[in-house]
């Protein structure tokens, strides 16, 4: 078992807060909504997983709702969730690191600076130039972790200069709260490039929606 796997229940709800999202338990699974928000819920689990079969019923009874499988095994996923009439609808992966292991010299661009800000939930950090926010991420931290998110560049970053800088700062402030491992779900097409900076993948975030909404 990986340690996204055994540690799901504590880093399930931690990515739910990094996205601003409310999170239940859920059996084994956890429920996640926008706080305050009536709409359709994300049920996200692992698979295989003791109360997978019981979430996929409920999105599957439900229009609108999503299932999240978090998984190191795509293919059988994707034929549980096709038995439940659930459609691909996106992928990511689950990136893991040893915060020693990402580089932790972050390089701005010129005239730019990077703040760090502490929130009850998270930290963030901003990079801000030309007097405004060009990049930022946010880190939520669970017990012996940290989990990172919301990485959002505002601004053309071809050499990915202030994805680094983000990622370095975040990975210093896990190491800095002792976390001796840190996740972050990325886009596959970025896997590449994270595995240049410390990262491997761990597994696969796979979401599904009803075969009839999908259409």
């Amino acid at each position: 078992m990986g340690p996204w796997q055994g540690n799901f229940p504590q880093w399930a709800p931690v990515w739910a807060a990094v996205r601003g999202l409310h999170s239940t338990a859920f059996g084994d699974a956890v429920v996640m909504v926008p706080a305050g928000a009536s709409v359709p819920p994300q049920y996200v689990a692992t698979w295989p997983g003791g109360d997978t079969p019981r979430a996929a019923a409920a999105v599957a009874d439900r229009s609108g709702a999503r299932l999240t499988l978090v998984t190191g095994d795509e293919e059988t996923a994707g034929t549980f969730a096709a038995g439940y009439g659930l459609a691909p609808l996106s992928r990511l992966a689950l990136l893991a690191a040893d915060p020693a292991d990402v580089p932790q010299v972050p390089q701005l661009p010129d005239g730019a600076e990077l703040t760090l800000i502490s929130e009850p939930a998270w930290r963030s950090v901003e990079i801000t130039a030309s007097g405004g926010p060009v990049a930022r991420g946010k880190l939520a931290l669970g017990d012996g972790f940290a989990l990172l998110g919301g990485i959002d560049i505002r601004r053309a970053d071809p050499d990915h200069t202030m994805e680094a800088a983000i990622l370095a700062s975040l990975a210093a402030e896990a190491a800095d709260s002792d976390a001796a491992l840190v996740l972050l779900p990325a886009l596959p097409k970025s896997a590449l490039w994270y595995g240049r900076h410390g990262w491997s993948a761990a597994a696969q975030i796979l979401t599904f929606m009803r075969s009839r909404d999908a259409a």
